[in-house]
């Protein structure tokens, strides 16, 4: 599997523009590519933008649907060819959900609900999303994912169930600040080696109101092993070539 992470600054509120971007990165994950690129990863609403507040009920779409981020994701997996994961704002049943979307050169594939909602400090989640339940895994013909959303990363057994569960690989979709970036640095391969797992870390870079984003998004092998990753706070992408069929021998 050809695999990328990446990381950028977006627009709060502007799902066309965030598009833009997206496409951005996507073509630049292209070009870094040898033999063709499988999967791009991209950070927590990344679509929507993360400090929107009051205003992610203006973004909110119901999931899945046709709404203008989920329309413009589906359209470059489907233009490009690679699986795309994403983060975005849904409506359900009048409660709002950060998700994690999965969507293939065919269309949506799966999409999976934040489930650890930070309330402390400059985060304020539940004030504003309802939180998940389910632990998903999709099986795609890239291989077994699972996904999980920031703060998810803290809790061992959501990592362990995704694992248990038949992933591959986890996905880990962030907009973690910069004061967390030590936490990061030791969480990131200790699941990976607790799950034995490849991990992909796609985290927000730039500054979102009174939060600046520390980047540093990165792929690891489930030895702990990072692979490649982008610097901090710098727009990038990093792409590895990994092999499923070796899960067995670590």
């Amino acid at each position: 599997m050809q695999l990328a992470v990446a990381q950028a600054s977006v627009k709060l509120g502007d799902v066309e523009a965030n598009l833009r971007q997206s496409q951005k990165l996507l073509e630049q994950a292209q070009a870094t590519c040898e033999g063709g690129l499988d999967l791009l990863v991209l950070p927590e609403l990344f679509l929507t933008g993360y400090l929107l507040r009051d205003d992610y009920t203006r973004v909110a779409e119901a999931v899945p649907g046709d709404g203008e981020a989920q329309a413009g994701l589906a359209m470059l997996a489907a233009d490009s060819g690679v699986h795309i994961a994403a983060g975005l704002v849904e409506r359900s049943h009048g409660n709002l959900y950060n998700v994690a979307l999965l969507v293939g050169p065919d269309g949506y594939i799966g999409h999976y609900r934040k489930r650890y909602l930070p309330n402390f400090g400059p985060f304020e989640e539940k004030l504003y999303f309802t939180a998940g339940s389910d632990e998903p895994v999709f099986e795609t013909p890239i291989g077994c994912i699972g996904m999980q959303v920031c703060y998810d990363i803290f809790f061992p057994a959501q990592s362990q169930a995704l694992a248990h569960a038949g992933a591959e690989i986890i996905l880990n979709l962030s907009a973690s600040p910069t004061t967390s970036r030590p936490l990061f640095h030791r969480m990131l391969p200790a699941r990976a080696i607790e799950t034995t797992c490849f991990w992909a870390f796609a985290n927000n870079a730039g500054v979102q109101g009174s939060l600046t984003f520390g980047g540093e998004s990165c792929i690891l092998d489930p030895r702990g092993r990072f692979i490649d990753a982008v610097h901090a706070f710098e727009a990038g992408v990093a792409v590895a070539e990994i092999d499923l069929a070796t899960l067995p021998s670590f």
